[in-house]
């Protein structure tokens, strides 16, 4: 099956006309609060294996560009405040051009191809709010599109396989039906073209180098495995 890869959070880079909104608390943005760490590492590693990998050009904290536009955290309390044209700027700017380009690139892939996975690539800190999260990889799905589930089961089965101690869990730490960019998709697109996964990774294991070619590595293995975005096939 054609996969898009999709990296939303990406970067923790903010423009510079937006840098006094974090004056207060600058190291913010280095943190999980303002990207998801080494998801951007795994995500070149199996970009090739992708028609199209699109990676998300600032920080969550200037605007989530995971959430939909009615999303109460599509801006985060440190540019909710900004006025409503500051707002709509950063929209027109960040936002819009991101979501389009994976759009438009779905819609060519399934014009080509009739069906297209479509993997949103994020990670996870390993404690939140005091509570661990202990596992390693989680599959987000819709548990009611059963196609998607399916494929779902045979990527972390797949993983399982390539490395037997590894910890896969199916929608956790998020449900696969929160809102997200995928879940905003599969509105749009029906379920016998568009399958929607996201894959979270614990951070844990991308802090460095070698771990997020290891993670990057496993997901190679396992997407081959499962048949997910061989190209030329």
């Amino acid at each position: 099956m054609k996969m898009i890869l999709s990296c939303e959070h990406a970067t923790a880079t903010v423009p510079e006309e937006y840098a006094r909104l974090f004056i207060t608390d600058p190291h913010i943005l280095e943190t999980h609060r303002g990207y998801d760490i080494g998801a951007l590492g795994v995500g070149r590693i199996v970009e090739d294996l992708a028609e199209d990998a699109f990676y998300g050009q600032c920080s969550r904290l200037l605007v989530d560009l995971n959430r939909s536009l009615h999303h109460p955290r599509l801006f985060s309390s440190f540019s909710r405040n900004l006025s409503r044209s500051a707002r709509e700027l950063i929209l027109t700017d960040w936002y819009y051009p991101f979501r389009n380009l994976v759009l438009h690139a779905l819609e060519r892939t399934l014009a080509r191809h009739g069906e297209v996975l479509h993997l949103s690539l994020h990670s996870f800190t390993p404690e939140l709010d005091g509570v661990v999260r202990p596992n390693d990889i989680g599959v987000l799905y819709d548990p009611g599109h059963h196609r998607e589930k399916d494929l779902a089961r045979q990527l972390a089965a797949a993983m399982r396989e390539v490395q037997p101690n590894l910890s896969v869990r199916m929608n956790f730490p998020y449900r696969g039906i929160s809102d997200s960019h995928t879940t905003a998709l599969r509105r749009r697109f029906s379920k016998d073209t568009y399958l929607g996964i996201e894959l979270e990774i614990n951070q844990r294991l991308l802090a460095e180098d070698r771990g997020r070619t290891a993670v990057g590595q496993l997901l190679r293995d396992s997407f081959k495995k499962a048949g997910i975005g061989i190209p030329g096939k």
